[in-house]
């Protein structure tokens, strides 16, 4: 069963159309001129639209060009009367599917309505197979380290499957792009993928973004509005920043995971959802059960397999290939030829802790290829961190600044060996070769000011 507009403003000829696509199985909406067919395009999700060329209000074009400009998956066949062939070819180059000229025969326009419908199932599964193709080899993801490895495979055994998938991990981390992944895998690959920030809305503006709403629901629902849960009908909902949801709309999120149906804001029709739930979050959801701010039932409903995304910090040997793919993209973005970075630009990026992760990375390469003066990105056009002094000197060049009264020298070394293992994740070898140092004598030095970590198994942090 497909949805189906039919946009005519002659009674007789809009009912005959409408019933005979019903008695074919479809659900189909009418329309009466073009004013009332751009409103239903604004509210309701179709598959196809049939439009009259002349209608009141706005003509067939109108239609066809809003139905183009909110998805170019929708298909459109336009009515013409006979001899106007300059409409029929103007509103093929504007998009149209096809277009047929009355007087016609009903079998006639079933007939190109079944090959619009398949043609548009066709270029969803080729779109579909496009998008498989990419995140297949994860190829729109770069990760090679460990923990980024298991994530993919995470991805591989659970994305065939309907389980509700729950992605945890920092702000920045990449977190959509493997929803996207998962979607891309699954069997519902060629069904619609939609996406919601729970965090970006309110409360009672979030209920109607998810489940919609009916006209007169509430001030300023002037009209009826088609809610996420049912665009991504047969496809997937990918709740991002879930541990932001207030508890009431928890509460109903929980009821559509239950029972897989809703009702819209102010509407009594139950609407049954067959929609695979993505959820993610970088709020330690745990904790907020304990603090009763997210609901214990709806976490378990989430929690079918969860996905955990490392941070950049916990995977530094992608930091060079991830930056390099973001020199590339943005190299071509900008037209401007860059090969690549200085060895200073290099341990710049990869001695920096990225507390903002990849998002943070990124940023900082897209103004790395704004800045750079030649094709080589060096370490004075990147700001990483606080890199930068007050008068612009890069930190390459730190000074310390001693107190007045003097220091002690080793008092001073073991804060400088604290500090380098601060910014190395307290790794001692990354600490040691940051300070162009041995292993054996990071350990020394280390047992010599007693300087411990609870993640340690030596030198532990006394109980």
């Amino acid at each position: 069963m497909r949805k189906i507009l039919v946009a005519e403003d002659e009674r007789n000829l809009r009912e005959g159309i409408a019933e005979a696509f019903r008695d074919a199985g479809h659900e189909v909406v009418e329309a009466c001129d073009g004013n009332q067919a751009l409103g239903l395009l604004e509210e309701q999700v179709f598959d196809l639209v049939i439009t009259d060329y002349k209608m009141p209000g706005c003509d067939g074009l109108d239609v066809l060009r809003r139905a183009r400009m909110i998805s170019e998956s929708i298909a459109v066949i336009m009515m013409t009367a006979y001899g106007t062939v300059e409409g029929a070819v103007q509103a093929m180059r504007c998009g149209a599917y096809d277009y047929i000229q009355k007087p016609f025969n009903l079998e006639e326009l079933e007939i190109k309505a079944e090959r619009a419908l398949e043609h548009r199932r066709l270029l969803s599964r080729l779109e579909a197979f496009d998008r498989r193709e990419l995140v297949g080899r994860f190829d729109g993801i770069v990760g090679e380290a460990p923990a980024m490895r298991r994530v993919f495979d995470i991805v591989t055994k659970v994305a065939p499957s309907n389980a509700t998938v729950l992605i945890l991990g920092e702000t920045g981390t990449g977190k959509e792009l493997i929803a996207e992944s998962i979607h891309g895998h699954s069997k519902c690959h060629d069904g619609p993928y939609v996406k919601v920030n729970c965090a970006a809305l309110p409360e009672n503006l979030l209920e109607s973004e998810l489940f919609g709403h009916e006209r007169g629901a509430f001030t300023g629902a002037d009209r009826q509005r088609v809610g996420r849960f049912e665009m991504a009908n047969e496809g997937t909902l990918f709740l991002d920043e879930i541990g932001n949801m207030s508890p009431g709309t928890q509460a109903k999120v929980l009821r559509v995971l239950q029972e897989r149906e809703f009702e819209r804001l102010g509407g009594t029709r139950t609407i049954k959802s067959d929609v695979r739930v993505i959820a993610a979050t970088n709020r330690d959801l745990e904790a907020a059960i304990a603090s009763g701010d997210f609901r214990e039932d709806l976490y378990y409903r989430l929690n079918v397999v969860t996905v955990t995304m490392p941070a950049l910090r916990e995977r530094k040997e992608d930091i060079i290939p991830l930056a390099t793919h973001f020199l590339q993209r943005f190299s071509q973005d900008m037209k401007r030829p860059m090969r690549g970075f200085s060895p200073g630009a290099l341990r710049m990026l990869t001695r920096h802790n990225w507390p903002g992760n990849i998002r943070e990375l990124e940023n900082t390469i897209e103004r790395a290829v704004l800045m750079a003066d030649g094709p080589i990105v060096d370490p004075g056009d990147l700001t990483v961190g606080s890199n930068r002094s007050d008068d612009g000197s890069a930190a390459g060049s730190t000074v310390l600044k001693l107190p007045a009264e003097g220091v002690e020298l080793d008092q001073l070394e073991k804060m400088v060996i604290i500090e380098a293992l601060k910014m190395n994740d307290w790794v001692q070898k990354d600490a040691a070769r940051f300070l162009r140092i041995s292993s054996r004598v990071m350990n020394y030095k280390i047992q010599k000011y007693e300087i411990t970590h609870a993640r340690w198994t030596r030198n532990r942090t006394p109980a």
